[in-house]
């Protein structure tokens, strides 16, 4: 009876332990030597004709988009203040009010 266990063939076996033998016969020989060198070099950087660098550019945008935001939500909590229920509702009973109080 067999197991129900994954067995392996002899062939499987032959070429696994082929590819394990080749592979550390490869990787035996590269030492740190043979390793590829980078240098670094500094370059500058670029300026527009104001004088102002791409981070510099960059930064003055995020601070843009900061400010717009900002504007943004004043202006929909502002809107919101508005326009509720209870302010409008407030604003219908005074408005009819004075329109009630007409004298002849």
């Amino acid at each position: 009876m067999r197991s129900s266990g994954h067995t392996l063939e002899r062939g499987q076996v032959r070429l696994a332990s082929l590819l394990v033998l080749a592979a550390s016969f490869l990787f035996t020989f590269a030492g740190p030597v043979e390793a590829q060198v980078t240098t670094v070099e500094t370059v500058p950087p670029v300026v527009d004709a104001d004088g102002r660098t791409a981070s510099e550019r960059i930064d003055q945008v995020v601070v843009l988009l900061r400010v717009l935001g900002a504007v943004l939500v004043v202006g929909a909590a502002g809107f919101w203040w508005r326009t509720r229920p209870s302010t409008v509702e407030r604003l219908a009973v005074t408005d009819s009010d004075i329109e009630s109080t007409e004298v002849v």
